[in-house]
């Protein structure tokens, strides 16, 4: 990733204001207010067809080709051998026995406080003294392993949204392993990894594509619709107060502009996985200005 070009974010939001102003102010109080108040509806509307579009699309197709292809990346021992990995990663220098932390996974217990008790027993003391911090990197493993898992079958973005899922509730964990330890079935595990924790990533892809297609089709729709009921020439737009207001106007048209800029932004930093060398969000979090409307924009 590069962050060298962040100032251009900064810059285009600038370009935006002085361009939104000069124009609005040109146009006059009456063309200025109303394409203002055009372009806050079209966002608003588009904000809700986006939310509806992506809780209609996102359902059980995607879901359903999304637990197709993590189906085929997983078997009985898939989730074992990940976490082994991870914990004998931890730092406590453990060497976990494969088949013990399978009986346990595959027991019905609480697997958090059963899998801590083990690894404070390997070496026949205790690893970690605090147990919350202990638990902690057991919820940590959680996360990494299902993250790996979706990033294999689907992509990085999607893997990313898992992990944060887990990390913000890894409850569902008690749920999904039992599903991950079946010697027969995959399909259940799969389901359950797609409909808890990599939905929501395909989720907020439908819902920025939404709402960039629903606000550039509305907003020309209502500007260009009120500014023909205005007239070619506005009546009110003479005299410095009027071009003043318009420029106040044009204010509001800029964010508005800036803040569909950013979702833009956003949807190529998520299709690029946060990797490109412009659309990443490293480079925006060195904005000045940019990066606040980039923050609604990322959890539009």
């Amino acid at each position: 990733m590069g962050t060298q070009f962040w100032w251009f974010y900064d810059v285009i939001a600038g370009a935006a204001l002085l361009i939104c102003i000069f124009l609005s102010g040109r146009k006059g109080v009456m063309k200025g207010i109303v394409t203002a108040l055009g372009l806050v509806i079209a966002a608003a509307a588009a904000f809700g067809i986006s939310s509806a579009a992506a809780d209609s699309l996102s359902g059980s197709t995607i879901k359903n080709s999304s637990a197709k292809k993590i189906e085929k990346c997983i078997d009985s021992g898939t989730f074992t051998e990940k976490y082994v990995s991870y914990l004998e990663s931890m730092g406590y220098s453990i060497k976990v026995d494969k088949n013990k932390l399978a009986n346990i996974l595959e027991s019905d217990v609480q697997y958090d406080e059963s899998v801590a008790k083990y690894v404070n027993n390997i070496n026949a003391r205790k690893v970690e003294e605090n147990n919350d911090i202990l638990l902690e990197k057991i919820h940590e493993g959680y996360a990494v392993v299902i993250r790996d898992i979706a990033e294999e079958a689907l992509n990085k973005f999607a893997a990313e949204t898992a992990a944060e899922t887990i990390r913000r509730d890894s409850s569902g964990m008690q749920e999904l392993i039992p599903l991950l330890m079946d010697q027969e079935n995959m399909r259940p595990a799969a389901l359950y990894i797609a409909e808890h924790y990599t939905s929501g990533a395909y989720g907020t892809i439908i819902r920025l594509i939404v709402f960039l297609t629903a606000f550039i089709a509305l907003g020309l729709l209502i500007v260009f619709s009120s500014n023909s009921l205005l007239g070619r020439r506005d009546t009110a737009a003479t005299g410095v107060p009027s071009h003043i207001i318009g420029g106040l106007a044009g204010v509001i048209s800029a964010a508005v502009i800036v803040f569909a800029i950013a979702v833009n932004v956003r949807l190529w930093a998520v299709m690029g996985s946060d990797e490109m060398l412009f659309f990443n969000n490293e480079a925006v979090e060195k904005s000045y200005v940019f990066k606040y409307f980039y923050e609604y924009a990322a959890n539009l």
